[in-house]
């Protein structure tokens, strides 16, 4: 990878980990997110596990010099996934579908 480009993954890893830690320490979510997290504290965790996962990827990631580290890459990858999952967990469940009226 370019210097620019660790240096923008980097400076996203950093933002990520300040709002993980902000959401686990002071129970703060961004606006953008807040009326979709029931448990601020449990997303905090998800996106600090995310966060991990995507520094690994970066790290080991398919730009990286010895070209044994794809079975890193790939575990990095599902800590990232598993990240999203716990994230997920967190969310308020949506809106119950209204039911149609078919033809049938």
């Amino acid at each position: 990878m370019t210097g620019i480009e660790v240096g923008v993954a980097a400076l996203l890893i950093t933002v990520l980990a300040g709002v993980g830690l902000g959401a686990i320490t002071r129970g703060w979510t961004p606006l953008v997110r807040r009326d979709r997290i029931a448990r601020p504290r449990l997303w905090g965790y998800g996106i600090l596990v995310s966060d991990a996962g995507l520094a690994g990827l970066v790290y080991f990631g398919p730009y990286s010099t010895p070209h044994s580290h794809g079975p890193l890459a790939v575990t990095c990858t599902g800590v990232s996934i598993a990240g999203i999952v716990v994230q997920q967990a967190a969310a308020r469940p949506g809106k119950p579908a209204k039911p149609t009226k078919n033809a049938s």
